[in-house]
């Protein structure tokens, strides 16, 4: 076997304790898309069927456990994973920009309001199951992503607060939700 062969198979080797990895931490991508879906759909209900005015109260209740519960798992990965890629580091550091990001523009919906702010979550969303999804070789993520940017292209048209709610319902459920049980089954 020949140099050149070698570093193949070595990364080959490491994007499949990678994806081996993933599939066990699939939990997050279930978790987060959960959460988020049932407070879109929460929100959309209260919004619609209900007279109360804090219709955004499923967004507060659920972010936090999901913080929560994100960091228990999280702590729970780490004291079992055995290896950390160099891939595995650099899903990390997305991840952790995803979760920067976020909160950078969930701080100016106040300022631009959540009917702009709700496209770039979906176009977020889209980013970070895509640049995954190309990581690891794993086609759901990217085509999640691909659905979560198509959501987002509608939602910026859509101006109807809680229509955009139900993108978002929409481009969680095949950006996170789907490519997460996908993943789960692999282990």
């Amino acid at each position: 076997m020949n140099e050149a062969e070698k570093q193949i198979e070595y990364i080959e080797e490491m994007i499949a304790t990678t994806k081996g990895n993933l599939s066990s931490g699939s939990i997050h991508f279930l978790l987060w898309g959960w959460l988020v879906f049932i407070a879109a759909l929460s929100n959309y209900i209260i919004l619609n069927f209900t007279e109360y005015n804090n219709h955004w109260i499923p967004w507060p209740v659920l972010m936090g456990m999901g913080a929560v519960l994100a960091i228990y798992f999280g702590r729970k990965e780490s004291k079992e994973s055995v290896v950390v890629t160099k891939i595995d580091k650099m899903l990390i550091q997305l991840w952790a920009g995803f979760g920067i990001t976020l909160a950078v523009v969930l701080f100016a919906m106040g300022a631009i309001g959540p009917t702009k702010v709700y496209p770039m979550l979906m176009a977020l969303y889209g980013l970070g199951t895509f640049v995954s999804g190309g990581m690891l070789n794993f086609k759901p993520l990217q085509i999640g992503a691909v659905a979560a940017w198509v959501c987002a292209a509608i939602g910026f048209y859509q101006v109807q607060f809680d229509s955009q709610l139900i993108l978002i319902a929409a481009a969680i459920l095949f950006s996170y939700i789907i490519p997460g049980h996908l993943l789960a089954s692999k282990k």
